[in-house]
C-alpha cells in the first residue's frame, strides 16, 4: 500500500510539473532546451564516493555500494542537464530495495526516464583495481590486475565500451588466474577510448580508475572468442582471430566433466584469421568440451563450452 502511494504521489509531482510548464501564456514562450539527460548519480556519503554507471541507450543507471550497505534510505546526488529539473529530487532519501524510476524534465516539458538500481557487494564480485597500460593496439595482449576472475569453473570475461559510441566489444582471454588475467584487443576494435569492464557468472563491475585508448592495428597474434558453441559431427568447427602462424595448429578438447582430453589437428587459412577442424564421425558426443588451441606448442586458452552433438 506504502509502495502505491509513492508511486501515485510522484506520478502526481510529475503532472503538476509538467502542467506548469505548458500553462505558460503563448506570448511568453520562447525556444527551451529539450536536454534531459542524468549527467551523473552518486551517493556522497562513501568514502570513496560511489558513482553510478549511465548507460544514454538504454536509460539505466547502475550502483554497486559496499559490502553489508542497507539501501533503505539512501540519498543520492543528481547532476542533470542545464535548466532541466529531476524527480524524485536530488539529496531526497529513498529506499532502493528495488529498482526506481527517475525523471528528468527539459526546459521544453518534455521527460524522459531512467531505471536506477543498487547493487550490494559480495565478498566474491569481481573487481578490476589496475592495468598493465592506457594504450594498446589491436592484436596485442596487455594484463588486468584485481580478485575474484574465477568462480567455480566460470571465468571472468574482460568488455571494452566505447566512449563515443558505447558499442562493446569482448576482449580475448590468453591466460587467466583469480587475480590477474593476460588479455588481447580484438582486431576489429576502432581506434578510441574505452571503459573496461570484468563479467563473471552476471555479476559485471565497471573498472573506474583509469581508460583504455586502443590507438591503431598491431600485428601480435588473437585468438578471438568463438561466436558458435554447438555443432554436429561433419561440421566444421571455426576459431577465428588474426595474425595466426604456425607450423603445427592443434586443438584440445577437455571434457566439462571428468574424462580424457582430445587433441585434434587443425588447419589455418590463408589469411592468418581462421582455424578450422571438421570433427569425425565418430567424435565422442554428446558432451561438452573446453578448447584450448596449441601453436607450435604455445597454448591459446578459449573460455566458452562448445557443445557437439551426433545430429
Amino acid at each position: 500500500m506504502i509502495k502505491k502511494i509513492r508511486s501515485l504521489n510522484l506520478v502526481y509531482i510529475i503532472l503538476i510539473s509538467l502542467w506548469s510548464c505548458s500553462s505558460e501564456l503563448p506570448a511568453l514562450k520562447i525556444p527551451k532546451s529539450p536536454q534531459k539527460d542524468i549527467l551523473s548519480f552518486k551517493f556522497v556519503d562513501f568514502n570513496p564516493v560511489v558513482e553510478g554507471d549511465i548507460d544514454t541507450t538504454l536509460r539505466t543507471v547502475r550502483l554497486r555500494v559496499p559490502i553489508a550497505t542497507k539501501v533503505t534510505a539512501l540519498k543520492p546526488s543528481i547532476n542533470v542537464s542545464l535548466q532541466a529539473t529531476v524527480l524524485p529530487n536530488s539529496l531526497v532519501a529513498q529506499n532502493f530495495t528495488s529498482p526506481i524510476t527517475y525523471f528528468v524534465i527539459a526546459a521544453d516539458c518534455t521527460k524522459r526516464a531512467y531505471q536506477v538500481s543498487v547493487v550490494v557487494a559480495l565478498a566474491t564480485d569481481p573487481e578490476i583495481t589496475g592495468i598493465e597500460t592506457i594504450t594498446i593496439k589491436t592484436t596485442e595482449s596487455f594484463f588486468i590486475y584485481g580478485k575474484n576472475f574465477i568462480r567455480g569453473n566460470v571465468q571472468a570475461r574482460f568488455i571494452l565500451t566505447s566512449k563515443t559510441t558505447g558499442k562493446t566489444y569482448n576482449l580475448s582471454n590468453v591466460s587467466i588466474t583469480a587475480i590477474q588475467a593476460k588479455v588481447q584487443v580484438p582486431f576489429v576494435v576502432p581506434t578510441g577510448l574505452y571503459s573496461i569492464t570484468v563479467d563473471v557468472n552476471g555479476r559485471q563491475f565497471k573498472y573506474r580508475q583509469l581508460d583504455l585508448k586502443v590507438t591503431g592495428a598491431g600485428t601480435e597474434l588473437i585468438i578471438n572468442r568463438m561466436t558458435v558453441f554447438a555443432y554436429v559431427r561433419g561440421q566444421d568447427l571455426i576459431i577465428t582471430g588474426n595474425n595466426i602462424k604456425a607450423t603445427k595448429v592443434q586443438i584440445r578438447f577437455q571434457p566439462q566433466i571428468a574424462g580424457t582430453p582430445l587433441i585434434k589437428d587443425g588447419l589455418i587459412n590463408a589469411t592468418g584469421t581462421e582455424i578450422k577442424y571438421n570433427i569425425e564421425a565418430t567424435f565422442p558426443a554428446p558432451n561438452r568440451w573446453t578448447l584450448t588451441v596449441i601453436l607450435d606448442g604455445k597454448t591459446y586458452f578459449l573460455p566458452d563450452l562448445v557443445t557437439i552433438t551426433a545430429k
